[in-house]
């Protein structure tokens, strides 16, 4: 993401990393629109409380967590690619 991809006034909220691989959940921004995350310092030792900390902090962004889950799976389905893509990997 650079400056120029930034939208003026984005909408954005947080989520949990929700990384299988370890309970440790990073907490992250979601930028509406953009594909990926910005990675935050916040973390949580389970996905329970992370959910429970990014429903506080979007609560206050003015999304329920049905609002800012489909923000976060929107962005999480634009940066995987689809099968065939050249940009697979």
């Amino acid at each position: 993401m650079t400056a120029q991809t930034l939208p003026d006034c984005p909408n954005f909220c947080f989520a949990p990393a929700y990384d299988v691989e370890t309970d440790v959940q990073q907490i992250r921004i979601v930028i509406e629109g953009l594909a990926g995350h910005v990675p935050t310092a916040l973390i949580s030792l389970n996905l329970d409380d992370a959910l429970s900390i990014c429903d506080k902090l979007n609560r206050r962004l003015g999304f329920d967590r049905e609002a800012w889950t489909a923000m976060a799976a929107a962005s999480m389905r634009a940066e995987t690619p689809e099968p065939g893509d050249p940009a697979e990997h």
